[in-house]
């Protein structure tokens, strides 16, 4: 029964790190995708298209191409890995994090403006 035990245990660890790893990864993969992107979604906002919600991700403004729409959303989608990955790291909500994002954005994009 004990040997059983450590070997569920030793399992459940690995598990354990080889999810850390995955969120690790795709985190690392979404911090790469919006940095390349970053010059493009600053230009939806500057236009007027797009804005920073307070909810931390981008809303449209206006009507958008299916280009500019696509690129919303996988901006909205890359930020919501990360902020789940930073949720998970922290013991906190989801929601909480992006709550927190949405006002860093929407204080430096003002400060752009």
């Amino acid at each position: 029964m004990k040997t059983i035990t450590m070997r569920l245990f030793t399992i459940m660890v690995c598990m354990a790190a080889l999810t850390l790893t995955v969120l690790a990864d795709a985190k690392t993969e979404a911090h790469e995708r919006r940095k390349a992107r970053k010059d493009e979604v600053a230009a939806l906002i500057t236009s007027g298209e797009a804005e920073e919600g307070e909810n931390g991700f981008l809303e449209p403004k206006k009507a958008m191409s299916k280009e500019k729409q696509a690129l919303l959303k996988d901006e909205n989608a890359d930020r919501k890995i990360g902020y789940e990955a930073i949720a998970k790291e922290h013991k906190t909500s989801v929601e909480a994090i992006s709550k927190a994002a949405g006002k860093i954005n929407r204080k430096r994009s003002a400060e752009q403006k």
